[in-house]
């Protein structure tokens, strides 16, 4: 079997066999021996993706392969580069360590054979997408990994879950019709969905491309939690068990980036209003992200809002690709005077876009695996997220501090660490990419976009930084520099020797090694990994420009760490010291404004309030109509017709009959020498005579009536076609 094919499936398969062979064992010994198959499963994965990369490494070539010839059509196809490889080791790497940590999370979970099937088909699903070479594949595994994970959330099976699955799905769902829509588009215009063939044509930018590229980002953005589609986060992140919430946000958030990347690359390398469009709401996200995190009082949410904040950084260098790669293009078209340096310059800044994109990508995913683990112990020991109520909990516990002290910092970009190196390529790109814009203007090629603009952008990017940093310092603080309010509870969580695993330690320590490993050698490890997984071979001629060695830890690349952090110490002086604990004793609590929570009061409004007073007008209107097109009808075309003279009594049979009746009446008088009173038979059947016959007209002349007969027909037309066929 195909070692690509092999690491779709077989996740699939094992977490079927393993369904069967433990859905009714409920036992403790059977939980912790579900556990360890799951991490030999996990294990299997992982060495199936690493073979793939080392074999992609010595030189063996990869062919496209193809699994369901049938499926939709159009069938499910596969390709390895070195992006999707790096990915791919990403998410089996991920896996592994979440099922590492579970084995002591879910150990008293009644339910954790549901847990353990939906995660591994869900693993199935997401290395289908990081392999897919067509928008068809990455759609079917992209929905399928939208309902799997959606177990996650629901699975506590608590109000609170409940209400949260249902945002998530209502987002996915919504999402997909989004990409689907988004695909008809794209098949239509090309007629392909291969990306390899997509990204051969590369058609100029039109309004149908952009249209489907939009309702594309409504997708994939809503999985990666980008504004506006990013409401479901927070509660999801949440709710979710904290093996779940590692993964939701170390890799299925990067699906939906994956799915951007893809468009920016393959559909619209060029398109400086993609590139604006995407900035834009990155920067955005990045913003709001932080903003919330600083301002929630619970420590896993803060995580939550920072995963968001962090997918914002990672759609700034999306969008900073398809501006500087735009430049490179207007640049060489007009015929620059000295093109060969603005050539060069102009590459260098996509060059770190793209590197920077990427490698943010992963130092997220392994960050955020750390943290979400951490608040997973912390939960086992203390039962809660809330910060009054873990306070203090990290006291002696040095393994701990270490651990989430190097993750805290690295999320920050605090130099040495691996979020410095990702961060300083972005903070680059965007500050390179301003230079470049003055060298267009001096040449009198307009982009739209400003110097200003830009350097506004560049500005909001570090005190987004500083906002990472200065959330970040307000769970270490709450961690290990407090105490708790109450003595006793203190006393009980410095006491507590064994709160994590040996299991649950190792997957922490693994996923916070490569931190100062990235951070401190990012010429060789960093540079390294982006080289390999390096996407810009999209940009037709920029590859022939020698790289520039990025000087990481010069004094303009130190200055923007050193700004982010002045700005974190503003923020967290003043907002979390000052706004958050105003009251003393009372402890920290929330201070964003819940009237501006968009899921409750626009996204829950529009839906459930807002287009059920619509549909409920529209159903209104609508049934008005049929009332008066039934009293139309009934004035014109089925109008009673003028009686030109008025009609005898009853009819020929009344008048027979009645006469007929009367007679033998009258002859029974005789015949019986009774007094003959006449019963006046002729009108009384004259009567009844009309009375039946003119109901019956009425129903003929009943537009309800034909339009009953008329479903009867096809009632009856339907149930012979079934029958026959």
């Amino acid at each position: 079997m195909n070692t690509i094919i092999f690491a779709v499936i077989f996740p699939l398969i094992a977490g079927f066999f393993l369904w069967l062979l433990f859905r009714n064992k409920r036992l403790e010994g059977d939980r912790s021996a579900l556990s360890i198959a799951m991490i030999a499963v996990s294990v299997i994965e992982l060495a199936a993706v690493v073979n793939l990369f080392v074999c992609d490494l010595t030189g063996v070539g990869f062919d496209r392969v193809w699994l369901g010839w049938g499926v939709g059509g159009l069938g499910l196809s596969f390709r390895y580069t070195g992006f999707r490889g790096i990915f791919g080791m990403q998410a089996a790497f991920a896996w592994f360590v979440t099922f590492l940590f579970a084995k002591q999370f879910m150990k008293n979970d009644t339910r954790v054979i549901r847990y353990d099937f939906f995660n591994l088909m869900t693993l199935g699903a997401t290395m289908g997408i990081f392999y897919a070479a067509d928008f068809f594949t990455l759609f079917f595994f992209f929905e399928m990994m939208s309902f799997t994970s959606f177990m996650w959330v629901a699975h506590r099976q608590t109000y609170a879950s409940q209400y949260a699955s249902g945002t998530y799905l209502g987002i996915a769902v919504a999402g997909g019709m989004a990409i689907l829509m988004g695909m008809f588009i794209i098949y239509v215009s090309f007629g392909t969905l291969d990306f390899a063939a997509l990204g051969e044509l590369r058609a100029a930018e039109s309004l149908p491309v952009f249209a489907a590229a939009v309702c594309m980002f409504l997708g994939f953005g809503a999985k990666a939690g980008a504004f506006p589609v990013h409401v479901w986060l927070p509660a999801s992140y949440t709710e979710a068990p904290a093996p779940a919430t590692a993964l939701l946000s170390a890799i299925l958030s990067k699906t939906g980036v994956f799915g951007l990347l893809l468009v920016t690359v393959e559909l619209l390398p060029y398109s400086n209003n993609w590139g604006k469009l995407v900035l834009v709401l990155g920067v955005i996200t990045m913003a709001l992200g932080g903003i919330r995190g600083v301002m929630s009082n619970n420590f896993k949410t803060t995580i939550a809002y920072s995963s968001m904040s962090q997918i914002g950084f990672i759609l700034v260098g999306v969008g900073m690709q398809a501006l500087t790669a735009e430049a490179m293009a207007l640049g060489s078209a007009k015929g620059m005077s000295s093109e060969a340096h603005f050539a060069a310059e102009a590459y260098q800044v996509y060059h770190m876009a793209v590197n920077g994109t990427l490698l943010h990508m992963i130092n997220h995913s392994l960050v955020k695996l750390a943290l979400f683990m951490i608040a997973g112990i912390v939960f086992l020991n203390v039962g809660s997220y809330e910060l009054n109520k873990v306070r203090g909990f990290g006291h002696g516990k040095p393994f701990l501090l270490v651990t989430f002290l190097a993750a805290a910092l690295g999320v920050g970009g605090i130099p040495l660490l691996n979020g410095y190196v990702s961060k300083t390529l972005l903070h680059e790109s965007i500050a390179g990419y301003a230079e470049v814009l003055n060298g267009l203007s001096g040449a009198g090629v307009s982009v739209g976009l400003s110097p200003a603009f830009i350097r506004g952008t560049e500005y909001l990017f570090l005190f987004s930084g500083g906002l990472t940093l200065a959330y970040m310092a307000k769970l270490f603080v709450v961690l290990f520099v407090e105490r708790n309010e109450d003595s006793l509870l203190q006393y009980e969580y410095e006491e507590k020797n064994k709160y994590a695993s040996v299991l649950s330690k190792a997957a922490v320590a693994l996923c916070v090694f490569p931190i100062p490993l990235i951070g401190m050698l990012p010429n060789i490890v960093a540079d390294g990994v982006a080289k390999y997984g390096f996407m810009g071979a999209a940009i037709e001629g920029a590859l022939a420009v020698e790289q520039e060695r990025m000087q990481y830890f010069s004094v303009r690349n130190l200055s923007g760490a050193l700004i982010s952090i002045a700005a974190a110490v503003a923020v967290y002086l003043f907002i979390v010291r000052v706004l958050m604990l105003r009251k003393k004793g009372e402890g920290y609590r929330e201070i964003f404004p819940s009237w501006l929570d968009m899921e409750k009061y626009v996204y829950r409004d529009v839906f459930y309030r807002f287009f059920a007073f619509l549909l409920g007008i529209i159903a209104r209107i609508l049934d008005s109509i049929v009332d008066i097109a039934v009293v139309f009808l009934r004035k014109t075309v089925y109008r009673d017709k003028a009686l030109p003279y008025a009609l005898p009594e009853g009819n020929r049979v009344t008048h027979l009959l009645g006469r007929s009746m009367e007679c033998a009446r009258r002859f029974y008088c005789v015949v019986t020498k009774k007094e003959y009173k006449a019963k006046n038979y002729e009108h009384k059947l004259a009567l009844k005579s009309m009375d039946l016959f003119e109901n019956l007209r009425i129903i003929e002349r009943s537009l309800s009536f034909g339009l009953f007969m008329f479903c009867v027909g096809l009632g009856l037309t339907m149930i012979y076609l079934l029958l026959v066929n």
